[in-house]
């Protein structure tokens, strides 16, 4: 029986070539679509989720209640790992970590190689899944001369991770070092963790580094636990509540713990709760996936059932000769079934081509891995298509009694009409909603690009230069001001882009001893203020004609605010007990994305811990100058240059908004197609059933733009209804996501007429085709039957 209905569904296949190839390529497209999507959310929920103890290790986050509001962020104090495995029964171990540390240099005696990576403690490596390929992992930085490197860091200082286990380096990075011997080698760290450590160093010199800044006002380390089973995190959560405010009396700050799996997923807070994160983009995308494949069905239903008409002879004789309604049924769905994994295989293909380019959308590295898992998933996905397309047309088809098919007595009901028109309206409403949400995304990512910061970004290089001296570093700055083309130079603590370093130890005369206040504390050099263009409101910067600035300050307009400095010129505030003299006012910079508002921030003097260079270029010959540059840096220490430019830094804080513009833009174009494919359909199964009526009124006179008009203006109704249904919604969605920002676009109504417009053009192009056809036609072949 199956082998008769696969030889009816292959000769309705040739038969039939423009609608098979029509449904094939409307599967296709969106299985394809499905695919990628399954694979991009397959990795997305796979980060940081393959270790072994995975369901029991926590991230230590910490609230800070202040005037602001309350913000969240995963570092705690640098002693927080080890006084809660000391002091919490919950607590099986405790692991501390570094901020990413970028630039560390290593010597072997024979030469230099620069390499980013962490400080951790042993209790890191017993915690996580860190696979170590030479070297006893259980031992590895158990002292404070040790350092484990990546295979690919073994490889390029050594020339074979093999060699590397026990050999001595000597690092060094801004003014600290030491001397290590190298007690293992891991295994790269893969695509499925956000961090990739070149290498780990112990933590305990990492709070040495830190010296006096070690303390419990100061959150400059991450902290995560391993909870012992069973524990009831509710409760845990209550009972470490106060944990910081029993050490500081008048902290205002709260720890909590997130499943460290849950970190990537769900990273977003808002008044000291998660609300959300990249599990938003998830959701959305697999939505989209849905509805995409949704739309496909829809094609293939409307399409069968527009091209019925053709078959209603066979489906008669069939019926006359004693095929029962369940044969037929099976045979429509076995036609579907088998359309379905025509589809399905092609679909695979398009994706194996598509996924080199799919993975530079993405940045990521994706590949379709037929493993047991992915191939049932495949399986499950083709099985539903086959039976959401074939299931209508089956029905429908199959229903018909042959006296009315041999009479050529067929009527559609009303219900049936509305419902294909219906399926119409859901599919363009779907893709006008995708129209208006690439507009908006667009329109916010150009806003943030045109986005006064509060400084000039552009032309401004970032030089790591943890490499050189104290002496190299100041002669370097001394010497590149001569350079042609080099405008300016400095040097500040830390990348500007970004909450990198941040303290509540800055108090006031009058302050309220149970308010903290969290600034953003960046170290700064001479020169800087004058390098990156920021504008003084009040005072003036640091200079070298007043001798020593290290007791000076300067403070961005939101510090004053919060401070109530009415006049902040000469005003003395207290910074980790040293009295500071206010010399200066800056207009409030960014250094966060445009997701937060400006926070206090402050400036202080120490070139001492100002070791990251910035250099403004003129734009004219850039690659001269940056050569230029690059000389007299390799000339002072025999290392490459590793620089970036501010504004592509800046830009990084938007990645992910960038690749979900980019992703939702080529999926709407897909979903967009899939519409005017179902558009097709109904306008050819329109055009089938109304060919008769269009004959006569050719023959009575009627006119080719009359028949046009007629046909076209119940598709141009279907497209308005959804303009009008999906236009409010998509105002409240596209309101619902640039909420997410502190600084955005206004939601200009042409975003909506336009994106109206754009729907409407498509679908007059896609309906105009069969309408012209139809006019055109002659009208004897039409009514030869009659």
């Amino acid at each position: 029986m199956l082998t008769n209905y696969l030889k009816t569904a292959i000769r309705s296949f040739k038969k039939h070539r423009l609608t098979f190839v029509i449904n094939l390529l409307g599967l296709t497209m969106g299985l394809t679509t499905v695919i990628l999507i399954m694979m991009w959310v397959k990795d997305e929920l796979s980060i940081n989720r393959y270790h072994v103890l995975g369901d029991r290790i926590y991230t230590v986050f910490t609230n800070h209640a202040n005037s602001t509001g309350i913000v969240t962020i995963g570092i705690t104090p640098a002693e927080m790992a080890e006084a809660m495995e000391a002091e919490l029964s919950q607590v099986e171990m405790a692991a501390a970590i570094s901020p990413y540390i970028e630039g560390v240099s290593f010597d072997d005696g024979n030469d230099v190689q620069v390499a980013d990576g962490l400080f951790v403690d042993q209790e890191y490596l017993e915690m996580f899944s860190v696979e170590f390929l030479d070297g006893d992992k259980s031992k590895a930085l158990s002292d404070i001369n040790s350092v484990v490197l990546s295979e690919s860091t073994a490889i390029r200082i050594f020339g074979s991770s093999g060699e590397a286990v026990g050999k001595t380096l000597k690092w060094t990075v801004f003014e600290f070092g030491n001397e290590v011997i190298v007690r293992g080698v891991y295994k790269d760290f893969g695509s499925y963790d956000i961090d990739k450590p070149e290498f780990l160093l112990s933590f305990p010199y990492f709070k040495k580094m830190l010296g006096d800044g070690a303390h419990w006002d100061n959150f400059n380390a991450g902290t995560f636990l391993l909870l012992r089973e069973g524990t009831d995190i509710d409760s845990f959560n209550a009972q470490i509540a106060n944990f910081l405010k029993d050490r500081k009396v008048e902290s205002n700050v709260t720890p909590f713990v997130q499943a460290f799996e849950d970190n990537y997923l769900y990273g977003t807070f808002e008044d000291g709760k998660v609300v959300g994160g990249r599990i938003n983009y998830v959701w959305i995308f697999s939505a989209i996936a849905f509805f995409i494949l949704l739309i496909a069905c829809i094609n293939f239903m409307n399409l069968t059932t527009a091209r019925a008409m053709n078959r209603l002879k066979e489906i008669g004789v069939k019926k006359s000769m004693g095929a029962s309604r369940g044969g037929l049924f099976s045979q429509f769905i076995v036609e579907s079934m088998l359309l379905s994994l025509i589809a399905m295989i092609l679909a695979l293909v398009l994706a194996m081509i598509l996924q080199p380019f799919f993975n530079q959308v993405t940045l990521k590295e994706l590949n379709l891995n037929l493993d047991l898992p992915q191939i049932l998933m495949l399986v499950l996905i083709w099985a539903i298509t086959g039976l959401i397309a074939g299931i209508y047309p089956a029905v429908y088809l199959s229903k018909f009694r042959p006296i009315q098919i041999l009479k050529s007595n067929i009527k559609g009901s009303f219900g049936e009409l509305l419902a294909r028109k219906g399926l119409v309206v859901f599919q363009f409403s779907i893709s006008l909603l995708l129209i208006i949400g690439i507009s908006v995304i667009g329109r916010q990512m150009a806003y943030i690009q045109n986005q006064n910061l509060g400084y000039n970004q552009s032309h401004l290089l970032q030089v790591n230069s943890s490499s050189l001296s104290d002496t190299q570093l100041e002669s370097f700055l001394n010497q590149v001001k001569g350079i042609p083309g080099v405008e300016n130079a400095s040097s500040l603590s830390h990348p500007l882009v970004g909450l990198m370093s941040s303290t509540i130890g800055l108090s006031w005369e009058g302050k309220n001893p149970d308010e903290q206040v969290k600034f953003e504390n960046i170290t700064v050099n001479m020169d800087l203020i004058e390098t990156m263009d920021f504008e003084i409101l009040k005072g003036r910067s640091f200079s070298r004609d007043f001798g020593d600035e290290s007791s000076k300050i300067i403070l961005n307009e939101e510090a004053v605010k919060v401070i109530g400095l009415e006049e902040p010129i000469g005003a003395t505030v207290n910074l980790w007990g040293n009295d500071m003299e206010v010399i200066g006012v800056l207009k409030d910079f960014h250094f966060e994305s445009l997701k937060e508002n400006v926070k206090p921030a402050f400036l202080k003097y120490d070139k001492a811990f100002a070791q990251k260079i910035i250099i403004r270029i003129n734009p004219e010959n850039q690659l001269e100058t940056i050569a230029s540059v690059s000389g007299l840096f390799e000339n002072l220490n025999a290392q490459k240059m590793d620089y970036s430019f501010m504004d592509e830094d800046f830009q990084s804080l938007y990645l992910q908004e960038q690749r979900i513009s980019k992703l939702a833009r080529y999926f709407g174009l897909a979903a967009i197609f899939l519409s005017c494919l179902g558009l097709f359909g109904l306008a050819a199964f329109t055009v089938e059933n109304r060919k008769k009526e269009i004959g006569v009124r050719k023959v009575l006179g009627a006119s080719i733009s009359g028949i046009l008009t007629m046909i076209v203006k119940d598709f141009i109704l279907l497209v308005l209804i959804s303009i009008v249904v999906m236009v409010p919604l998509g105002w409240y969605l596209s309101q619902a996501w640039l909420q997410g920002y502190a600084y955005k676009t206004n939601l200009s109504w042409w975003i909506f007429v336009g994106s109206a417009a754009v729907l409407l053009s498509i679908a007059l192009i896609t309906v105009s085709f069969q309408a012209f056809k139809a006019a055109t036609a002659n009208p004897v072949n039409s009514l030869s039957s009659e």
